[in-house]
Order: structure tokens, then C-alpha cells, then sequence
């Protein structure tokens, strides 16, 4: 009875995320600048909704009655489980709190799209604000202080972890990432002179879709769109969207911004029948999220098997731009050592870095000790200490990541930690599918996904990041296998 209650209710906070889900997603895609104010004030009314479903009488009664779950079946007690934390988080949450937060970010989200055209950080400075005190108060409410409060933000993302615990992890990260970067600085940088042409937007979408064909996306069960920042979401099992965006002097961004989201369409598309429309159809965490997103861009995407195979097809699209460029460099050009101001479209080799420059100042911030007016000032140096390189505009800085207009902090660090947990997952999956880029170089991608699916899509959120890596690799989070392979992979790139 009172697992059935809870069934219930998770069913309807299911449909009532996706609701909010879709809203947010025709807000980045299609909504006209002025009905952002209207768009804001929907976003606030389901998301009460949702938030006086979940700590009702009847959700806490039927926790209270089902006591830790023993005689349950193991599934019934993982959903248990995820219930539980997620009623201790929302009914700590004052219902005007959850709908006032809901309705700031609406409007904060569209205040960062316009500041960021505009290149104009102080027009969205007051919505920062506003998102940083949201998420004090939200700490707070959670039970952190002041001085932990940042370690409660973390945990919504990768449950656990504090700063400290990540810290540890990123401290020897960027030691070698800078030497590796210092090492490929002294050799000679391939020719990429072919890739500054303007190529057509409208091939660059064709040969988008000729992509996600390759990679197996079921176009009936998702579709891409454009928008400012690239994302992917889940309007229901079976309607899962992700987003890019076009540059014609950028023919890579695009690219791999759709391997990245299609990456994470497939975990959303992945999870089975019975944790569909259930709160344990989720990631582990955001970090093991990020692992599968980062595994398909970055060690199938910048592979040279994935582009014997795709290679040609690109060169179709643009015959006046490639047909005279070999595989090989264009190999070379794909993975090119370069600074780069924008996070998403950065190396392997210094992505990470980029990732913990914001973990950084996301720890300034909520310890008090960088003020958001400053920002910029302190953006553009952490840039050049830990990039080498120094942003002219506010666009390309502190304005480029949607993150924080949606006041999702401590979500950055997930990228970087994708990164450890998907090298180690592939390590595993090298040694039960040792033809593994013959596998890529010959388009057979169901394989690779056939093996996802069955390690680690099928868990959905019914275990923890840890308790996931242990069941697939029998090891904890390690940064040497994604170490050792961007050493070697780069190593041998570059002489």
C-alpha cells in the first residue's frame, strides 16, 4: 500500500519534471524575447507543484511506514532509497522559496542570452546575484553553514564529494595536464590553416544528421534543435532533445557539441522498461553523465577509427574545403593543442583545466572571498595563469557558460570528473571488446552501445558513482587511466 503510494506520486513528479523539462527547453529554443516573463511565472507554478507533491502527508507517511525497506525487493528498496533523499532535500524547502527560485531563473536565463550578445556582464550582474543568494539560502536550508555551504551544492551533483574530496582529485590533474601542455608547446602545431573557410551552415546541419545516423540515434525517439548553449534533456522516455549551435568559420564546434549531447541522449535513452518514468531513470550522478557525453566526443569522436569511417562523408559535404586535406591531418587538426577561450570547444589536454579554474572561483564565491563584480577581473587572470591566454570581451570569459544564470554551481566540477570516471569504464570495455575501434572504424557503434547498456545504463540511479565504477571496473575513482591515456594518445600526436 504504502510502496504503491509512493509509485504513485514519483510517477507524478515524473511527468511534472518533464512539463518543466519541455518549457525550459522551448524557453532556450523558440520562446519570443517577451514572453520570457510569462514563461518564468509557468516554470514557477509547476515547480510548486512538484515541490507540494513530493513533501505531502501522504509521501511522509509512507517513508516513515516503509522504514529503511528491508524485506523489499532490491529494486523497490533503490527506489526507496532516491525517494527518500530527494523528500529530505525538498521538505527542508520553503514552498515560496522553491517558487521564487523557479521564477528568478526563468528570468536570469534569458538576462544571460541577451548579456551575453551584447557582451554586457553588468546588465546580468543583478540576476547573479540574485542566483548566488538563491543558492546560500538553499544550503542553509539543507542544514550547511556558511562555510560549507558550497559542499551541499556539490552534493546535489555528485553526491558525496566535497570541495575537499575533489580538490584531491584535481590537484595532481593539473599538475600533469600543465606539464603535458608545456611539453606539446615546444613541438611543431599542425596545419589547420583549411579549417579557417567558411563552410555553409545549412551542410554543416546535413552532415549533423548524417552523424547521428551513424552513431545510432533513433530519431523517433529524439531530435536536435539550436540554441544558445548546447544541452540535451528528457521530456519523457521516448522525447529526448538535445541542442547545438552553428559557426561557419567553426566547422568542429558543431560537431562535437552533437557527439557530446547525443552521448548524453544515449544514457536517457538507455535506461531499461523498469526505471522508466520512475525517479531511478537518472544518472548515478551528473559526473558518471558527463562520463558518457565526454567518452563519445572525446575517445570515439577524436579517434582516427571514427573518422576513417566518417571522414569521407564530411569531405562530401564540403569538397572545396577537404577534398585536398588527407585523413591524417585532418586527424591532427581534430586534435589539435591550442589554448582556446571557449570550454566547450577546448582540447582534451586542457579541457580539465578550464573545468578547474571554475571549481576555483565557484569556492571564492561562496566562501566570500571573490565578489561577483569581480568576476571578470579575476576570470580574465585564472585564464592566463591557467590557460595561457586572456580573454578580450566578457563573451568569450565569465559570460560564455549558462551555468550559473540557471544558478546550477558546483555542477562544473561534474565535466572534469566525467572525464576520470569515463576512461576508467573504458578500460573495462577495452578488455571485453578488444576489436574496439575496429568496431568504430567500420560504423558498428551498436556494440559499443550494446555494452553500455547492459554496464551501465541499466543502473540508472539505482547505485551510487561509487558504487557504480566498483561494480563495472572493481576499482574507486582514479585519475591515472585518463592520465596515462591522454599522455600517451598526445604523446604520440605530437612526437
Amino acid at each position: 500500500m504504502h510502496i504503491d503510494n509512493l509509485h504513485r506520486i514519483d510517477q507524478e513528479l515524473c511527468y511534472l519534471k518533464n512539463v518543466t523539462a519541455l518549457l525550459s527547453w522551448d524557453q532556450e529554443t523558440q520562446l519570443p524575447p517577451k514572453g520570457v516573463e510569462d514563461r518564468s511565472e509557468q516554470l514557477a507554478l509547476i515547480t510548486s507543484l512538484a515541490h507540494a507533491r513530493l513533501v505531502s502527508e501522504t509521501t511522509s507517511t509512507a517513508l516513515d511506514a516503509l522504514g529503511s525497506g528491508e524485506g523489499l525487493p532490491a529494486l523497490e528498496r533503490d527506489f526507496l532509497r532516491v525517494m527518500r533523499r530527494a523528500y529530505n532535500r525538498e521538505v527542508k524547502l520553503p514552498a515560496a522559496f522553491v517558487a521564487d527560485e523557479a521564477r528568478a531563473t526563468g528570468l536570469s536565463q534569458a538576462a544571460w542570452q541577451t548579456a551575453r550578445q551584447n557582451n554586457d556582464f553588468a546588465a546580468f550582474l543583478p540576476h547573479l546575484k540574485t542566483m548566488l543568494d538563491i543558492n546560500r539560502r538553499k544550503a542553509e536550508y539543507w542544514g550547511f553553514s556558511s562555510n560549507n555551504a558550497y559542499d551541499g551544492l556539490l552534493d546535489l551533483y555528485e553526491p558525496s564529494m566535497s570541495a575537499a574530496d575533489i580538490s584531491t582529485v584535481f590537484i595532481p590533474l593539473r599538475e600533469r595536464l600543465t606539464a603535458l601542455l608545456q611539453k606539446i608547446a615546444t613541438k611543431p602545431a599542425p596545419d589547420v590553416s583549411f579549417l579557417d573557410q567558411d563552410y555553409p551552415l545549412d551542410q554543416q546541419a546535413v552532415f549533423n544528421a548524417l552523424l547521428m545516423d551513424e552513431m545510432g540515434f533513433d530519431k523517433t525517439r529524439g531530435r536536435l534543435d539550436i540554441s544558445a548553449h548546447p544541452f540535451t534533456t528528457s521530456i519523457g522516455p521516448d522525447d529526448v532533445r538535445i541542442t547545438t549551435r552553428y559557426f561557419s568559420k567553426n566547422l568542429l564546434s558543431t560537431i562535437f557539441s552533437v557527439i557530446h549531447e547525443s552521448g548524453h541522449a544515449f544514457y536517457e535513452m538507455g535506461f531499461p522498461p523498469e526505471l522508466r518514468r520512475t525517479c531511478l531513470a537518472d544518472g548515478a550522478s551528473m559526473a558518471i553523465h558527463e562520463s558518457q557525453s565526454r567518452f563519445w566526443e572525446n575517445v570515439i569522436g577524436r579517434s582516427h577509427s571514427f573518422w576513417e569511417r566518417l571522414y569521407p562523408m564530411l569531405q562530401s559535404r564540403f569538397p572545396k574545403q577537404l577534398n585536398a586535406v588527407p585523413l591524417d591531418l585532418f586527424y591532427r587538426a581534430v586534435n589539435q593543442v591550442k589554448p582556446s577561450l571557449i570550454r566547450i570547444d577546448a582540447d582534451e589536454v586542457s579541457y580539465s583545466l578550464h573545468i578547474i579554474l571554475r571549481f576555483e572561483i565557484e569556492k571564492q564565491l561562496f566562501a566570500g572571498t571573490l565578489a561577483p563584480e569581480d568576476l571578470p577581473i579575476t576570470w580574465r587572470k585564472l585564464m592566463k595563469e591557467y590557460i595561457g591566454i586572456e580573454p578580450q570581451t566578457d563573451a568569450n570569459g565569465v559570460l560564455q557558460d549558462i551555468h550559473w544564470s540557471m544558478g546550477s554551481f558546483g555542477y562544473f566540477p561534474s565535466y572534469a570528473l566525467g572525464n576520470l570516471y569515463g576512461l576508467q569504464i573504458h578500460q573495462r570495455l577495452l578488455a571485453e571488446l578488444p576489436t574496439f575501434d575496429t568496431q568504430i572504424a567500420n560504423g558498428h557503434f551498436d556494440n559499443i552501445r550494446t555494452w553500455l547498456d547492459k554496464n551501465v545504463y541499466v543502473w540508472g540511479a539505482r547505485l551510487t558513482p561509487s558504487e557504480l565504477l566498483m561494480k563495472i571496473t572493481g576499482e574507486k575513482l582514479s585519475v591515472t587511466p585518463f592520465l596515462n591515456y591522454i599522455e600517451t594518445k598526445y604523446t604520440e600526436i605530437y612526437a
